[in-house]
């Protein structure tokens, strides 16, 4: 049985999170959550992308 990815694109993220592509690029590439180039795109851990969301989206500062 295949395992099913736990990272997902910036345009993934960005409809997740309810932002920009822009501003899911800008947090990538500046550390917000654990993200990595793949080739020649951005791959964003879940995990890290759900906790990030959790901590920011809840009276957090972004």
């Amino acid at each position: 049985m295949k395992k099913k990815s736990n990272k997902i694109t910036i345009p993934e993220a960005a409809e997740f999170l309810g932002v920009s592509k822009a501003t899911v690029t800008y947090w990538a590439r500046t550390g917000h959550f654990k993200a990595e180039r793949e080739k020649d795109r951005w791959v964003i851990d879940m995990k890290s992308l759900q906790e990030f969301k959790d901590s920011q989206f809840t009276g957090g500062n972004l």
